[in-house]
């Protein structure tokens, strides 16, 4: 009897997400809390985890992904590759929940 664990595809790519940040967030907690827009809450929790919790979790996780692209994908897509830099800077500007919400920025202790 096969015992491995089976994910679609998003779940894969849910897990990968999960278990990069959780790498990164070992070795410099603030620039992986920025770059993912992660608040202080959330970087605590995910970095106390396992990886067999983050493995055990994985076939339960919704299949839609986590994580959205950034707001302007499209025009990140289309640009040349010299200009794709600034694109994604300006597009990870994005908000989430209302319009005028920011996303949370972590503070340095």
């Amino acid at each position: 009897m096969d015992s491995a664990i089976h994910l679609t595809d998003v779940q894969q790519l849910n897990l990968q997400f999960l278990l990069t940040i959780q790498a990164g967030l070992r070795q410099n907690r603030i620039a992986t809390s920025y770059k993912f827009h992660l608040d202080p809450d959330c970087a605590a929790l995910l970095s106390t985890m396992s990886v067999s919790d983050l493995v055990a979790l994985a076939p339960s996780l919704p299949h839609e992904s986590l994580f959205l692209p950034i707001g302007n994908l499209p025009a990140v897509l289309a640009a040349p590759a010299g200009l794709a830099v600034t694109l994604c800077r300006v597009g990870a500007s994005r908000t989430v929940g209302k319009a005028d919400q920011p996303l949370p920025i972590v503070q340095s202790n």
